[in-house]
């Protein structure tokens, strides 16, 4: 599926279905925090503490991917404001 064959907000939906589906159970308490870079299109993706390491890793090892990120425990990758993480 190219880019341009995606709507307005649908990477970003994909990518939270493929983590809640395949990628969140296996997470484990440790895992809070992390950030989950995820290529919509295959469902391969890189999980690290920095965001923009689990992005280049993932884009290189699948250029032309189309990411979208996920924070183990947490709803959005970033908040402002202090809250405390979701249950795995």
């Amino acid at each position: 599926m190219s880019c341009d064959k995606f709507q307005p907000g649908e990477v970003a939906q994909l990518g939270r279905e493929i983590y809640l589906k395949d990628i969140k159970p296996h997470m484990k308490k440790e895992d809070i925090g992390m950030f989950v870079a995820i290529d919509v299109i295959n469902g391969h993706y890189e999980v690290t503490r920095d965001l923009a390491e689990a992005l280049v890793r993932l884009r290189d090892l699948h250029p032309g991917a189309h990411v979208t990120a996920q924070r183990v425990g947490y709803k959005t990758p970033f908040s402002f404001g202090a809250r405390r993480p979701d249950d795995l």
